[in-house]
């Protein structure tokens, strides 16, 4: 017979008020601003060592991340580098895992991703380019963060992929950001 530590088991009420905690959180981020409520998620879920690819250009959100000692991918134009470097200059942190390609191809060298983040994009087509070179790169289990499903492009993404059993919606950040975890 095994014995059970009751020191360290979660009693009854903790593990039931759990869930209950978590989507308390949850309904504030939603309700919040962008940049505090993107903040708040990182918090939990992006880890040191962590491997980023962000497509399109947010540079907010790439600071958001390197803040946090992830390995950040960017394709974007060159001039996107030197603000994401002057942003985390006046945050007080450090730009040098930040990578910048000038396009898709040149990602390549990146490698299977842990997280991708999506920018709002001008049409469907370049979105619907980005979800495939996300899907090549987004290992099972990785984060897929969709920024704009406030407008239709956003919004056409974030329904397909709110019916595809290959993911689950994790968070829906300030409205603006879906966080979808690839599971197949």
């Amino acid at each position: 017979m095994a014995a059970v530590d009751t020191a360290f088991a979660p009693s009854f009420l903790t593990r039931l008020a759990s869930p209950l905690r978590r989507m308390q959180r949850s309904a504030l981020r939603r309700r919040g601003p962008l940049d505090a409520a993107l903040e708040d998620y990182l918090g939990e879920t992006a880890h040191a060592g962590d491997k980023v690819l962000q497509l399109g250009v947010s540079d907010g959100v790439a600071a958001a991340f390197l803040d946090r000692g992830v390995f950040h991918h960017l394709v974007a134009p060159a001039a996107s580098a030197e603000t994401v470097e002057a942003i985390c200059q006046l945050r007080g942190c450090s730009a040098s895992r930040l990578r910048v390609f000038a396009s898709i191809g040149h990602s390549g060298s990146a490698g299977e991703v842990d997280t991708v983040w999506l920018s709002k994009t001008a049409s469907l087509a370049v979105l619907a380019a980005h979800f495939r070179h996300a899907l090549s790169r987004l290992k099972t289990g990785g984060l897929l963060f969709v920024e704009g499903i406030d407008d239709e492009f956003g919004k056409t993404l974030f329904r397909q992929l709110s019916h595809d059993m290959a993911w689950r919606l994790d968070e829906t950040i300030a409205g603006e950001v879906a966080v979808f975890r690839r599971r197949a």
